[in-house]
């Protein structure tokens, strides 16, 4: 017998089933990851924190309804975080266009035009309404096709299924889905370590806590959530390699197995490393945090031959994430959208009303410039919007280091998984996603101090007065949520 077959019959039941029903996912998993991202090793962590969420859940859907939104859970929650660089795919310059989508039309068109899901099931995979998901396909669609151009609209269904399964087959996943097979069968403890890379504005003002408030309670007010945001924890470590230039060098914690993972991307960084662990040492000592470092070496993409035509959309997206990067370094940049229409498609960026003419001249024959040296066209424009919603943007994105920290990496009971803050109708909401069940009266006593405390801490972190004046003093609301994504409700 061999060693697998020997594990899983020493499996308990609802374990095997566990067993059985993951492996059955994960090769589709990975495959998606590679879709959403066009990026191998960002779809293997993608898989690793699947894995992660999924390895000690015992209470399964069927097979059916289980399917893909484990993966899809993890890409949503990772975007929210992170900037997502779509990287070309070799084998068609078609799914490549992919990345041309936004996060949420780039899920909505894969399960509508590759896994044939219904607008009413793709709904609630995002979730959204019917209508808004018949919107983003829509939309989605005219892009991904240039009006038809490309593909007819009519085919799109047979001609994504070939592509991908052109891919499939040229995709080295054996030694990948070897090794998550393994994961999960020698992996038996619970330890979630989610690859969080922050490129953040960190800005440090002052503030105190309304003491009298303190005074009036005896009751336990939770992590010290200002404490981590006005000194930095492990999460703002990224930051501080990337404001020192070495900006192919990204760090995560495991905290569960008090280990730093350092991720050396490309050659230069492995000579780097050196200088690199004295800034992290120097980092954790100041801040007396005790981690485990862990270097991981992410291998280089072997070079093939490419087609004329794969050259061409790799050399236009070289250009684009260059114009990207340079925009992005502007504190006067919110977002980007796409515009297809009779004409073709354009790039609209938007900034802030508070950029000058002058600043705006000169960003703009710096784009020209770029294109110009690519000897290509890309046609674009400039929007803008109110100052004051970039400015709450970048507050938000300014404190969630700080609660990912205090409430994912420090106290384990609030069994917080995302934290996402939305600003709305002149109100900040900060919605907070844990893994506490709240649907029985037994699950509602066991958790309800632990609900109130994660509730407290987070209002005394909001009322100091410069995270007050940081938001310009917008009234906020704190949604918390179960493990059902329901909203806990309670007496404060």
């Amino acid at each position: 017998m061999t060693r697998k077959a020997e594990h899983i019959l020493n499996m308990r039941p609802r374990q095997w089933k566990q067993q059985i029903i993951i492996q059955d996912n994960i090769d589709e998993w990975y495959l998606l990851a590679i879709l959403l991202t066009g990026d191998s090793g960002l779809a293997e962590r993608l898989l690793d924190r699947t894995l992660d969420q999924v390895r000690d859940t015992w209470s399964f859907p069927s097979r059916e309804r289980f399917s893909l939104k484990p993966i899809i859970k993890e890409y949503r929650k990772y975007h929210r975080n992170n900037d997502i660089n779509y990287k070309p795919i070799d084998s068609s310059v078609l799914l490549t266009r992919l990345g041309l989508l936004d996060e949420k039309a780039r899920v909505a068109f894969l399960l509508k035009y590759y896994y044939g899901f219904s607008y009413k099931k793709i709904a609630q995979y995002l979730p959204i309404s019917v209508r808004k998901t018949k919107q983003i396909i829509y939309a989605s669609l005219i892009l991904w096709t240039n009006n038809g151009k490309l593909v007819s609209i009519h085919d799109i269904e047979d001609v994504i299924k070939k592509d991908v399964s052109l891919l499939k087959s040229m995709m080295p996943v054996n030694q990948v889905l070897e090794k998550k097979h393994l994961y999960i069968e020698t992996r038996t403890s619970r330890g979630k370590a989610p690859v969080i890379i922050f490129i953040l504005l960190i800005l440090f003002v002052g503030g105190s806590i309304n003491q009298e408030i303190i005074g009036k309670t005896r009751v336990s007010l939770g992590p010290d959530v200002y404490k981590v945001y006005k000194e930095g924890g492990v999460l703002q470590l990224g930051k501080e390699i990337q404001e020192k230039g070495y900006t192919d060098i990204y760090t995560y914690p495991d905290v569960e197995n008090n280990t730093l993972y350092v991720q050396l991307a490309t050659p230069e960084s492995i000579e780097n490393k050196e200088e690199v662990t004295s800034i992290i040492e120097s980092y954790l000592k100041e801040r007396d945090m005790d981690y485990q470092l862990r270097y991981e070496e992410i291998n280089q993409v072997v070079d093939v031959e490419l087609t004329e035509e794969q050259k061409a959309e790799n050399k236009r997206m070289d250009m684009e994430q260059e114009i990207f990067e340079l925009v992005t370094s502007t504190p006067y940049y919110y977002t980007q959208s796409y515009i297809s229409d009779q004409n073709g498609e354009s790039r609209q960026l938007i900034f802030s009303e508070s950029i000058t003419e002058e600043e705006e001249t000169n960003l703009k024959e710096e784009i020209k410039n770029i294109i110009k040296k690519y000897d290509l066209e890309w046609d674009f424009s400039f929007g803008k919007v109110d100052s004051g919603v970039v400015e709450m943007e970048r507050a938000m994105w300014d404190i969630i280091p700080a609660l990912l920290e205090a409430y994912m990496f420090g106290e384990q009971k609030y069994q917080v998984y995302d934290v996402y803050p939305t600003y709305e109708d002149d109100q900040l909401k900060i919605e907070i996603y844990t893994e506490l069940a709240y649907a029985t009266e037994e699950d509602r006593a066991k958790n309800v101090d632990t609900v109130k405390e994660l509730n407290r801490s987070l209002h005394f972190f909001l009322q100091h007065e410069d995270i007050q004046s940081q938001f310009n003093y917008v009234p906020y609301e704190i949604k918390i949520y179960d493990i059902n994504r329901k909203e806990i409700e309670f007496d404060t």
